[in-house]
């Protein structure tokens, strides 16, 4: 799907004001409100109507080195999203743009928490 004029002069202007969609993702420490803090955040603006539209997305995380977590500032159009599947489906789909796949390192284990994996 190729954006219009005006809609690729609306990419090139984005500002959070123009989001639509907004997520916080927050850590509560030991699940207290009180001692809440900001990681990240997901923002998308609708710049394509129809119920197959195009938004222009933010994805923000903040590092955190002792684990190895990156940050990410990432900002990107998202082409032909079906608004009939939701706005979980969205996020979803900016997260797979945004988010690198992990790096296995060879002094840590590919199991979760919680895995049932064996020991070698």
């Amino acid at each position: 799907m190729d954006l219009t004029r005006e809609e690729r002069d609306r990419t090139d202007e984005y500002e959070k004001e123009e989001a639509m969609l907004v997520v916080n993702v927050e850590v509560w420490p030991w699940g207290r409100e009180e001692r809440k803090y900001k990681i990240g955040e997901i923002t998308a603006g609708n710049i394509a109507g129809g119920r197959i539209s195009s938004y222009k997305v933010r994805v923000q995380q903040a590092g955190y080195e002792p684990e190895g977590v990156p940050a990410i500032d990432e900002e990107f159009l998202l082409r032909d999203h079906d608004r009939g599947t939701g706005a979980m489906a969205l996020i979803r789909d900016a997260l797979l743009i945004a988010v690198p796949p992990p790096v296995i390192s060879s002094d840590r284990s590919e199991a979760g928490v919680g895995s049932t994996l064996p020991e070698e």
